[in-house]
């Protein structure tokens, strides 16, 4: 008998089925894959002599979900910290350090901003305007984009803030919920007149958990993927990869997952899967959801990985990389200098370049097949890195579709979503809870907290 059947083997769909594994007969959950492999976007591959990712490379641990989930998959003594976290900003056909003095790219310490080199004299004293302001008022939600033009001036917003945040995100300040992306700046406006004081209050008050702002798994993210199959087999949950989920019928049991090899009778149904596809999924009982989920819209980026011998590089490259804002027109969309932020990447006479293209409102990348694109990115590590040569080794993987956008009201959005779902039919996963894989991994805990609170009963 299964119990519950989890739609989509990626990490919230893991985490979903482990929290379900601990409130149901394991052996009666049962996870659908399309591809021939677990884990999503975390995504490892051989380069070189190395073990290199091609999808994120760490997790933030302001949220501490995945490093709590280390600790359950005894993984703890598996986590490293990027080796170094200093970076920079190109702008004006030259390299800037991203001006001390702020959070999350919006100026809070004016004393360590003024003097920077990115942004323009005139530009440092409209940001310090804000000091000055009424207190912000925000009603609803509105863009990160439009609140920060109107409290920090249009160019701090262009070179600083879209790079930093619309980055996380392959997406734009100017389209990107404010609540959703960047609710340090909501918290700050409502404890301060002053939106920079109250980001500096932040700080001053941030009590460290003990962890670095990041970290990864001694052999890559692929490691937490990994413990999460290996558990979950053992705790005989039944793991189906290369079958894919085609719809949802209501069923004898509760609901019938049609796929194409077969159908699998069940209770209760979390789909972990791209909204887009969740569309498809629960369209044949709620037309309504399916539209719903069909509004979410998605970043399509490219990651390349170029290796180059050092001598290649006059000097060789410092910190951990390089966000490059819109204005510069450029393939590039961030460039990370993984083997000095990531050290064990590193062979021996090689400097390995993770570079980001793609994003919403900027998809030229996909009009290049692989050789051409990295032709092109190459041009531009010799313009912005000085590069003296062609890379001796190059990899693409090509992310489709895979990083959803939070436009104002999304968290409303998906409360619409889930009032249009009957009861036994839950979403986890990126579009309902926010991106990265602690957000991932506790959107699957609350999937199966309400599943097991509603339908399904545990054992």
């Amino acid at each position: 008998m299964t119990q519950v059947v989890v739609i989509g083997g990626g990490v919230s769909g893991l985490a979903s089925a482990y929290f379900l594994s601990e409130k149901i007969n394991p052996a009666e959950i049962t996870i659908i894959e399309a591809e021939d492999r677990f884990g999503g976007t975390i995504r490892g591959v051989d380069f070189g002599s190395r073990r290199v990712e091609t999808g994120p490379d760490s997790f933030i641990t302001r949220n501490p979900s995945a490093v709590e989930m280390a600790s359950k998959l005894k993984l703890s003594d598996r986590l490293v910290s990027p080796a170094t976290s200093s970076a920079f900003i190109y702008s004006r056909s030259r390299l800037h350090r991203i001006p001390a003095g702020t959070v999350f790219g919006a100026p809070s310490d004016f004393k360590k901003f003024f003097g920077n080199s990115l942004i323009s004299r005139a530009g440092q004293l409209r940001a310090s305007l804000e000091l000055l302001m009424r207190k912000a008022t925000v009603e609803g939600d509105t863009t990160v984009g439009s609140f920060a033009q109107k409290r920090w001036g249009k160019e701090v917003t262009e070179r600083l803030i879209d790079p930093l945040v619309g980055g996380i995100h392959a997406g734009s300040v100017h389209q990107l919920s404010l609540a959703q992306c960047a609710p340090q700046y909501l918290k700050a406006a409502e404890s301060n007149r002053s939106v920079s004081i109250g980001l500096k209050s932040q700080t001053a008050n941030y009590t460290s958990s003990g962890h670095p702002a990041f970290y990864s798994f001694a052999s890559g993210l692929s490691e937490l993927v990994n413990a999460l199959v290996e558990l979950l087999t053992k705790r005989n949950v039944k793991m189906i990869a290369d079958t894919k989920a085609i719809e949802i019928l209501p069923g004898a049991a509760g609901y019938s997952v049609v796929t194409d090899s077969r159908t699998f009778e069940a209770e209760g149904v979390i789909c972990a899967t791209p909204a887009y596809i969740t569309a498809g999924l629960v369209k044949p009982f709620s037309s309504s959801a399916a539209a719903l989920l069909s509004t979410v819209e998605y970043a399509s980026p490219i990651m390349t990985l170029l290796a180059y011998e050092d001598e290649a590089f006059s000097e060789p490259p410092e910190g951990s990389g390089i966000l490059v804002p819109r204005p510069n027109k450029t393939l590039a969309t961030a460039i990370t200098f993984a083997t000095n932020k990531w050290p064990t990447w590193k062979t021996d006479g090689e400097t390995l370049l993770r570079i980001s293209t793609g994003r919403v409102g900027d998809n030229k990348a996909w009009e290049f097949d692989d050789e051409l694109l990295v032709a092109g990115l190459e041009a531009e590590m010799k313009d912005v890195l000085g590069v003296r040569a062609r890379s001796v080794r190059q990899n693409v993987t090509r992310w489709d579709r895979r990083i959803p956008q939070f436009k104002p009201f999304h968290s409303q959005l998906v409360h619409r979503i889930r009032e249009e779902l009957p009861p036994g039919v839950e979403l986890a996963g990126a579009p309902f809870l926010g991106v990265g894989i602690p957000a991932c991994i506790s959107s699957g805990s609350l999937a199966a907290e309400r599943l097991t609170k509603g339908r399904i009963k545990p054992c």
